[in-house]
């Protein structure tokens, strides 16, 4: 019998684990265990997965805070069907699958993969950033299959500043500034598929009010550099962001980061070259190296290109 396993954590996305017939896979936060959980509400080994006859058996290792199907507490039970299981207090849903299944999602992550791609190529930094950054924010809630976001971006003064959201929803509309701000300063995403079961989130007037029921917040980077934070989220009963969601999405917010970075340096330049032919001081000639040098480089910026360091850095490059 094929069967899947998905883990749900309250700030990471959901995790499927396909258990093979041929093996038994010991399930806890000791990093040695087959299927690794990192949560202190487990024991170290916390229990075992083993395939019998024709059906899969869990069984509870004496765990300190016990392992529960649909809610009735275990030491071991056969599994079938679909069944919900809490390793401690980590959700998890128990599947049998067939062949035809697991092609039938291959196909959709490939398919989804594709349209990351293409929505990857329409996003050119000659666009204005306006329109850049709401094609960027339309792409990321069509991907995600969520109802709304917004794209923060860090301003010169280091503050984070929101530049746009869809639907355009009003300036109420603030989603999870928690989320945001840890996305931003560990610079990796935070996601979570059951804000109810969160502590911390489950509380927030802003999830409470806006009916939140999963969350994904990811960082706009380019190397190791934050440049900014996009932001979606979802009313949607039983929605959850997997770890190839988010794989997806965040190859997708990678590529817009570059984008976006490309196109504010190529604003800047083009506001510095219309400044410098008058220095301040009409009365001073331009510095004619280093006008030249930036409008060598506008039409590489225009096709997408990042420029190389100017040669003329000592005469007042911008970078």
């Amino acid at each position: 019998m094929l069967a899947r396993l998905t883990i749900f954590q309250p700030d990471r996305p959901s995790r499927q684990i396909l258990l093979q017939q041929t093996r038994n896979y010991i399930i806890g936060r000791d990093d040695s265990c087959s299927i690794y959980i990192d949560d202190d509400r487990l024991s170290r080994q916390h229990a075992k997965l083993e395939h019998m006859a024709d059906s899969w058996r869990l069984s509870d290792l004496s765990s300190k805070n016990g392992t529960l199907i649909d809610g009735r507490a275990i030491s071991e039970c056969s599994l079938c069907d679909t069944q919900w299981i809490e390793f401690g207090a980590v959700l998890a849903r128990y599947d049998c699958v067939s062949p035809e299944s697991i092609e039938a999602d291959r196909l959709l992550f490939a398919e989804r993969l594709s349209t990351s791609i293409e929505m990857s190529r329409d996003l050119q930094p000659s666009m204005r950033s306006d329109e850049l950054l709401r094609r960027v924010l339309e792409s990321f809630v069509e991907l995600s299959e969520s109802g709304r976001g917004f794209i923060m971006l860090k301003e010169a003064a280091g503050e984070f500043r929101a530049s746009v959201s869809h639907p355009a929803v009003g300036a109420d509309f603030g989603g999870s500034r928690s989320v945001v701000t840890k996305s931003f300063a560990e610079n990796r995403s935070v996601v979570c598929s059951d804000v109810r079961r969160d502590p911390l989130l489950s509380a927030q007037a802003s999830i409470v009010g806006g009916g939140i029921s999963a969350l994904a917040s990811l960082p706009l980077r380019v190397g190791a550099q934050v440049i900014g934070v996009i932001y979606v989220d979802s009313c949607q009963p039983g929605k959850h962001f997997s770890e190839l969601d988010i794989e997806i999405l965040q190859a997708l917010a990678d590529h817009a980061a570059l984008v976006i970075g490309v196109a504010r340096l190529r604003e800047d330049i083009v506001d510095l070259s219309s400044m410098l032919p008058a220095e301040l001081d009409p009365a001073r000639r331009p510095v004619k190296a280093l006008v030249d040098e930036l409008q060598r480089y506008l039409p590489q910026l225009e096709r997408g290109a990042l420029p190389e360091k100017p040669a003329v850095a000592a005469a007042g490059d911008p970078g």
